[in-house]
């Protein structure tokens, strides 16, 4: 992403924490992971300590709407729609989907005069339970100008299992980091995208879910704005709002993101068209350049 100044910042855990508020609303991708150092964290929710947002979360049984075609996405990162700063693609129904999982991948990176600042690519993979569109598993490889990342994140019926293997080009040294999250149930960015467009979305409705995409959790509050046309189609907007989950449970405002806006189609595919993302570093968006089935 491209700031006014064309300066970056310098941590890669702030550039990734952008890239996924990105994709983490279509959800998609992932723009922060943190910096990883050798450190153990958990968090954990039982039914006596609930905190208050606890009773705001939407029923997590998928609407009607849930088949979706076997296809592959490709977007644009932009800045203003109008300097190019990255691309990003999403395939529906990759290689090990079954009867029962729906694969997903998601894979991009920075591109042009973005790319010389700060080089960076990523392919993420993902598998959802077909029947209740709840994520399985999630596997994620980053690299930078400074390090190699990946993250895997295991869920299971009560919590969910991250651990972070980061290893710095200067170094080559391994730091590993390891966090459970003991609550259920979660989304991932797939998975959400998959719960959202399952729904009736009528004007006024909203859906809050508890997300953890890569080692964080937020809760996600999504509005339905109405209807209109975007690049020509007919769409559903969407209002999408992040708050950070903190380890007391408390929310924490994600000062990086100010507003978020989402528009999908309003047809059978029920695609992301564009999001547009009122960030710390200005206006950034992603915007649907093609659509293929496979």
């Amino acid at each position: 992403m491209i700031h006014r100044r064309i300066t970056m910042p310098r941590t890669r855990g702030e550039n990734l924490n952008n890239l996924a508020a990105l994709c983490v609303h279509i959800l998609v991708m992932k723009q922060l992971i943190a910096s990883a150092l050798a450190v153990m964290g958990s968090y954990g929710i039982s039914a006596s300590a609930a905190p208050s947002w606890f009773s705001d979360l939407s029923t997590t049984v998928p609407g009607k709407h849930q088949g979706i075609a076997t296809q592959k996405l490709h977007y644009s990162l932009s800045w203003k729609g109008q300097l190019q700063a990255g691309h990003v693609t999403f395939v529906f129904g990759a290689k090990g989907s079954t009867n029962d999982i729906i694969a997903a991948q998601c894979y991009g990176g920075s591109q042009g005069f973005a790319a010389k600042l700060f080089p960076y690519q990523f392919d993420m993979s993902g598998k959802i339970n077909r029947t209740n569109l709840l994520p399985i598993s999630m596997h994620c490889n980053e690299t930078d100008k400074e390090e190699t990342q990946v993250t895997t994140v295991q869920y299971s019926p009560s919590k969910l299992a991250v651990k972070e293997i980061s290893r710095p080009h200067d170094t080559g040294k391994d730091e590993i980091k390891n966090i459970n999250f003991a609550f259920s149930p979660v989304f991932d960015a797939f998975s959400v995208m998959l719960l959202i467009r399952s729904h009736e979305l009528t004007t006024g409705d909203t859906i809050t879910q508890v997300i953890h995409p890569f080692k964080s959790p937020y809760l996600a509050k999504i509005t339905v704005l109405g209807r209109e046309k975007i690049t020509g189609k007919d769409a559903i907007k969407l209002n999408v709002q992040m708050t950070k989950i903190m380890k007391d449970l408390s929310l924490k405002p994600y000062k990086k993101m100010k507003t978020s806006t989402l528009w999908i189609s309003d047809d059978e595919d029920r695609i992301p068209l564009e999001l547009r993302v009122d960030s710390f570093i200005g206006d950034v968006r992603m915007t649907l350049s093609e659509q293929r089935p496979l």
